[in-house]
């Protein structure tokens, strides 16, 4: 009698794939999402700045990222009168008036020194299309037809009191010019120093520094 052909038994590797065979797949997702995360994380830790710290403490690399977008932030100026190089200037936001006159190339030696350490806070934070002017020595300006000497003093008459035509910066005058201005008391130019800067005149208003009736009289004889 003829011996019957044996089947092949199953491969083992078969049979262990159609028992395992869906742990298996999630395993090898799993492990691909794994090896996807830390190539990801390889590369992001590449493209880092590394830190590094300089000779006088301060921390660079960070640093430097902040720096790029602080510098995305510009006002811009108008700096006029006796510096070096007078004109419009961009400085970074939160710059102060120092700032924009070292900008413009600082004082000229025909600059008024002790007007402009009575008249211009250097300290002060530089507004967006503020006007920066330095005063000159014996410097004359024409206004309304009239040539008014402007010699210690931005647009103020002898006696503290303004000449018709003259004008008053209203950023940088004290509290005696502005008081000299008609309608202007004491208190009106205690309110004009306590909202500067002004980025322009319409800010008197705006800030609730002097009523639109005073401004409309004045508003031709004041000055950024």
């Amino acid at each position: 009698m003829e011996n019957l052909p044996e089947f092949e038994s199953e491969p083992r590797w078969l049979s262990i794939w159609k028992t395992y065979k869906f742990p298996i797949i999630l395993g090898g997702i799993s492990l691909l999402c794994i090896a996807v995360s830390l190539i990801l994380l390889i590369k992001s830790v590449r493209s880092t700045s590394p830190i590094q710290f300089s000779h006088n403490g301060i921390v660079e690399g960070v640093s430097n990222q902040k720096g790029q977008s602080a510098n995305e932030a510009k006002v811009t100026v108008d700096v006029e009168g006796a510096v070096k190089n007078p004109g419009i200037y961009a400085i970074p936001a939160g710059g102060r008036v120092g700032d924009a006159i070292t900008a413009a190339g600082g004082l000229t030696e025909n600059a008024d020194i002790d007007v402009t350490a009575q008249t211009i806070n250097r300290a002060m934070k530089a507004a967006d299309g503020m006007k920066i002017y330095i005063p000159m020595t014996s410097h004359t300006v024409e206004s309304q037809g009239n040539t008014l000497e402007m010699s210690h003093n931005l647009g103020t008459a002898q006696n503290g009191q303004a000449q018709n035509g003259a004008v008053i910066s209203v950023n940088f005058a004290s509290e005696s010019d502005l008081d000299a201005l008609p309608g202007v008391g004491p208190v009106t130019a205690q309110k004009i120093i306590d909202n500067r800067p002004y980025a322009s005149l319409d800010d008197l208003v705006a800030k609730k520094a002097m009523g639109p009736s005073l401004f409309a009289k004045l508003k031709n004889r004041l000055s950024l």
